[in-house]
């Protein structure tokens, strides 16, 4: 199951209090093929609850909700938030190397002159990116 890190859930509390919904989370659900990735790009979105067949992940009283088709390709992932010179976003990382399924580690953002997938995330509806 996909984790998340201390920082990205001490920013998924911070942007739940900005919202008004500190009891909310966010969503994560595959967004389609990448255009070029070696598999799904991941949406990310403010849910108030879990659907049925969700699985809910926790860290420091942040919630992450998962179908169960996600959480499968998912697996072993870590939702993380970077805030560097090439932005800030929430980044998903396969510490373990690439996913069987793909994924977002297919390289740099070069559109963006990062050096790392993900860093067009944001948190309004970011997900990862593949410089396309």
């Amino acid at each position: 199951m996909i984790t998340i890190s201390d920082v990205a859930a001490g920013k998924i509390k911070e942007i739940m209090k900005a919202e008004g919904m500190p009891q909310a989370g966010l969503r994560i659900f595959s967004g389609g093929g990448g255009c070029g990735c070696s598999g799904p790009q991941y949406e990310i979105a403010i849910d108030d609850k879990a659907g049925q067949g969700d699985t809910v992940v926790e860290n420091q009283g942040a919630k992450l909700y998962v179908d169960a088709d996600t959480a499968k390709a998912l697996e072993g992932a870590e939702l993380s938030f970077i805030n560097d010179d090439r932005g800030e976003g929430f980044v998903i990382s396969f510490p373990n190397g690439a996913p069987q399924t793909g994924g977002c580690n297919c390289g740099p953002d070069t559109a963006s002159g990062g050096s790392a997938c993900g860093s067009g995330g944001g948190s309004k509806g970011g997900g990862c990116g593949c410089g396309c």
